[in-house]
């Protein structure tokens, strides 16, 4: 048996504290001999007494750091004020005693950070919210972080990437510690996906102006959002920033971390994405649309960009009407 303990922390999702252990007891009751293989189950907290969710909502706590050695701990997302949970070093520092004392680690989302900030993933591979990749490596650079990856095994950690990951990550361990067979039974029965590998059909653009003091290269990103379906060329993009082409290659990239050509790119992808999701037009419109001539080589790129076929993608994210 594993002994699983969720810790409820301060601004984290309720959903990523109750619903693995839901899920492992699901998965329990399918047991082939009939004894629960994650059990006991329990919910930890910073101190006694209930612990504030994101949504303002009340979870009562079990134990709290001091009383509870579980085998599997489970991190659960956290939308707010996470430097708090950074800077706690109780928390870290139990955390690292129960990876010494055998424990396996179990992340998703931005608790991810918090495994991370115990160095047990320095030189080691990660993977965290697309949406918290800059934050997570500036802040560790010794992390192999894979942010394509929807969920990475360890052996003594398990990291998921989404905010809803931690569905991907309580049916991984269920598969780890009970079988693949009752994992891919409790997915069916919930009516879960249980076979995403990548997290990025889910990535976002940000077509908003970077968070940088290049006026020039603001200029372009405007326009860009604007003419990104035209015809396009590094010197047209340099005459709008006023710059000379090689001043403006380099300025862009400084800025916005991307070439000019990859930032249109993205834009353009980003249009098809949100054409798949709203409308009926049919892929050879919306690779018009969007800005490219040749739709074989659209699909390409939005299979490598996506990690889906158009078809897979609006097959997903169709939004009904």
């Amino acid at each position: 048996m594993q002994s699983v303990g969720v810790l409820a922390l301060p601004n984290c999702l309720l959903t990523g504290v109750i619903g693995p252990l839901e899920i492992f007891a699901i998965a329990n009751s399918m047991a082939t001999d009939g004894t629960p293989v994650f059990d006991p189950m329990d919910i930890i907290g910073l101190k006694k007494g209930d612990t504030i969710n994101f949504s303002g909502i009340p979870i009562p706590v079990q134990s709290t750091l001091e009383d509870a050695i579980p085998d599997i701990v489970i991190l659960p997302p956290i939308f707010a004020e996470l430097d708090k949970a950074l800077d706690n070093r109780r928390l870290i520092d139990w955390l690292k005693a129960r990876h010494e004392a055998g424990a396996i680690i179990a992340t998703s989302c931005a608790g991810s950070f918090l495994l991370a900030e115990t160095g047990l993933l320095d030189n080691r591979t990660a993977t965290t919210h697309w949406k918290l990749v800059p934050l997570f490596r500036e802040r560790y650079p010794e992390v192999d972080l894979q942010p394509r990856m929807m969920l990475i095994d360890g052996g003594s950690y398990v990291c998921a990437g989404g905010a809803m990951a931690w569905q991907d990550l309580a049916l991984h361990l269920v598969a780890r510690f009970i079988s693949p067979e009752v994992a891919s039974t409790t997915a069916k029965l919930l009516v879960m996906d249980g076979t995403r590998h990548v997290q990025t059909p889910y990535f976002m653009f940000e077509q908003q102006e970077q968070d940088h003091s290049d006026a020039s290269v603001h200029a372009v990103q405007k326009w860009l959002q604007a003419h990104y379906h035209e015809p396009l060329t590094i010197d047209e993009m340099a005459e709008i920033a006023e710059l000379g082409t090689r001043t403006f290659l380099r300025r862009f990239k400084r800025a916005t971390g991307q070439t000019p050509l990859s930032y249109l790119q993205q834009l353009r992808i980003e249009s098809a994405r949100h054409l798949l999701e709203v409308s009926t037009k049919n892929i050879e419109e919306i690779t018009g649309l969007t800005g490219y001539a040749d739709s074989s080589s659209f699909r390409r790129l939005f299979k490598e960009k996506t990690g889906l076929t158009p078809k897979e993608y609006r097959s997903r994210f169709h939004r009904l009407t």
